[in-house]
């Protein structure tokens, strides 16, 4: 199923609505396959290094990235969420602004507060990584 976020030029909408719908179409309230990308400072899905939003429990979240000049609202997933899919796939892809946080993912994330060292997955967990980034 695709089902489109409640966003628009004016906003990203109430999120009480879009969750009474989430839970109306996944009562498990679990996505059974999500993937994520990483940005080069490790964060995944807007949840951004030393963010609050990274402990929430709710299932998404109004964000507004700190990345400026494009500080933009934005809804997202919860690591909680992400956590509790079943299956999610992390790629790791780019240049060499990316060797860092594979760095970190070889280390085990031990220290890091970099978001991607956070996700897991209910079932399964895969992370595909650029070779040219080895």
């Amino acid at each position: 199923m695709i089902h489109l976020l409640p966003v628009s030029e004016a906003g990203c909408g109430d999120l009480n609505n879009f969750q009474q719908e989430f839970e109306s179409h996944i009562p498990s309230r679990r996505f059974d396959f999500v993937i994520l990308g990483v940005g080069s400072d490790g964060h995944v899905a807007s949840l951004f290094p030393m963010s609050t939003t990274l402990h929430s429990t709710t299932d998404f979240l109004h964000i507004t990235s700190p990345a400026a000049p494009h500080s933009t609202e934005r809804i997202s997933v919860t690591m909680d969420l992400i956590n509790r899919s079943r299956v999610v796939v992390v790629m790791v892809v780019g240049g060499e602004e990316k060797r860092g946080v594979v760095d970190v993912i070889r280390r085990g994330g031990e220290g890091s507060d970099m978001p991607v060292v956070k996700v897991g997955a209910a079932d399964k967990m895969l992370m595909y990584v650029d070779e040219d980034l080895f």
